[in-house]
């Protein structure tokens, strides 16, 4: 019987140490990162809505990731940094051009679509281009987009008056009136 109960003791040490048990430094199979690399468990609190991280489409002047706007944090301004987020906007496949308005939290976005492109204003192309607006400038909370001709040139128009100096309350109501119509609005 002792030796019956030696066995069972040697049977199940050989067992666990082949499975693994008394061997605790050693990553579970399939865990192990590869060399050089960092191992993350999962989406950071810099995947945004897209599931695209902000740090790769961050506007120039704004810091990765965090969504703090130009100017550590201070207020964006679109008069003289448009330009570069209309950039990143127009580097999209189906977008030909761009122009952005903003005041008070509220972003208007004016696009013409590339020839290429024959489809319509998609949810998927409204949030890729709210997403690079909000990068941009933190105190962004709505983003309008519109693809209708007419609200296109006068967003146009509106965005040359902001560069030329033209202060964004002076350009409010209008912005307002086309952030509203239901074209744009959804």
């Amino acid at each position: 019987m002792k030796k019956m109960m030696i066995l069972w003791v040697l049977l199940l040490t050989v067992c666990a140490m082949l499975a693994g048990c008394f061997n605790s430094n050693e990553q579970a199979p399939g865990q192990t990162p590869m060399p050089g690399t960092i191992a993350t468990p999962g989406p950071t609190a810099e995947s945004n809505v897209n599931g695209m991280n902000p740090a790769a489409t961050a506007v120039p002047g704004t810091t990765p990731g965090m969504n703090s706007g130009a100017n550590g944090g201070q207020n964006f301004d679109w008069a003289a940094q448009a330009a570069a987020v209309e950039a990143r906007i127009n580097m999209f496949s189906e977008i030909q051009d761009c122009r952005v308005v903003a005041d008070q939290g509220t972003a208007l976005v004016g696009v013409k679509f590339t020839s290429a492109y024959q489809g319509e204003l998609t949810q998927r192309i409204r949030d890729m281009i709210a997403g690079e607006v909000m990068a941009a400038d933190n105190t962004i909370q709505v983003v309008a987009v519109t693809a209708e001709e007419q609200d296109v040139n006068e967003i146009f128009t509106l965005a040359d008056q902001q560069r030329q100096g033209t202060a964004p309350a002076d350009l409010k109501q209008k912005i307002d009136q086309i952030a509203r119509n239901t074209t744009t609005l959804r």
